[in-house]
C-alpha cells in the first residue's frame, strides 16, 4: 500500500510536463486570428476576414470600393493574412458581383502592393455573386485579360493577399486560396 502515494506523486509531477510537452509540439497559432494555413485542398476566407482601409467598406458579408473610380494609391485595402504548408502555384477563386462594365474591378497582388495597369482584374460580368478566378489585366485591355488566371508561385511560409478598390460597385464576398490546376500544354 505504500506504493499509492508515490505512484500518486508521480503522475502529478507528471502531469505538467506532458502539458509542457504538448505546447511545444503543437502547431504554432496564427499570430492574427484572421490569419489562414493553406492546406493542399485549398482555404477559404469570409471578406471579414481582411483588414481593411477606406474607401473600402464591409457591410452585409462583402467588400467594395466606396467612393469614385480610384487609382491603386488611392482605393484603400483588403489584406488577407495567410500561410501555405507547401510551395508551388496558387490561384484565388472568389465569390463576387460585378454587375456592369463600369463597377466589375480591383487590383489584386500577394505580398506587394498591386500595380496600374498590369495588375487589374477585369472581372467579367455577374448576375448577383458568382465565382470567379482572378486574372491580371496585363498587356490585354479591360475585356481580354492576358494573364488568365493569374498563378501565384508561392514559397511554404507567411503571405498576404491585397486587394485594392478600384471601381464602386464591385463587391467581393470571399474567396478560396488553392493549389492551381496542371497547366496543359500549348499545341504546336
Amino acid at each position: 500500500m505504500n506504493y499509492i502515494p508515490s505512484i500518486v506523486l508521480a503522475c502529478a509531477l507528471a502531469i505538467p510536463a506532458l502539458a509542457q510537452d504538448a505546447k511545444t509540439n503543437a502547431a504554432p497559432e496564427p499570430s492574427n486570428p484572421a490569419d489562414a494555413v493553406i492546406q493542399a485542398s485549398g482555404q477559404s476566407l469570409p471578406a471579414s476576414a481582411a483588414v481593411l482601409t477606406a474607401p473600402l467598406v464591409l457591410t452585409n458579408g462583402y467588400f467594395f470600393l466606396a467612393a469614385e473610380q480610384q487609382e491603386v494609391a488611392g482605393g484603400g485595402k483588403a489584406v488577407f493574412n495567410f500561410s501555405v504548408t507547401n510551395a508551388g502555384n496558387y490561384v484565388i477563386e472568389t465569390l463576387v458581383s460585378a454587375p456592369d462594365g463600369s463597377s466589375n474591378s480591383f487590383y489584386v497582388n500577394i505580398d506587394a502592393q498591386p500595380e496600374d495597369p498590369e495588375m487589374i482584374w477585369d472581372i467579367d460580368l455577374t448576375a448577383g455573386f458568382e465565382k470567379r478566378v482572378v486574372s491580371w489585366r496585363g498587356g490585354g485591355d479591360s475585356s481580354n485579360d492576358e494573364i488568365s488566371p493569374k498563378r501565384f508561385k508561392l514559397e511554404a511560409g507567411a503571405h498576404t493577399l491585397v486587394f485594392v478598390g478600384r471601381e464602386p460597385g464591385t463587391l467581393l464576398k470571399s474567396l478560396t486560396i488553392r493549389p492551381a490546376p496542371a497547366e496543359q500544354p500549348v499545341s504546336p
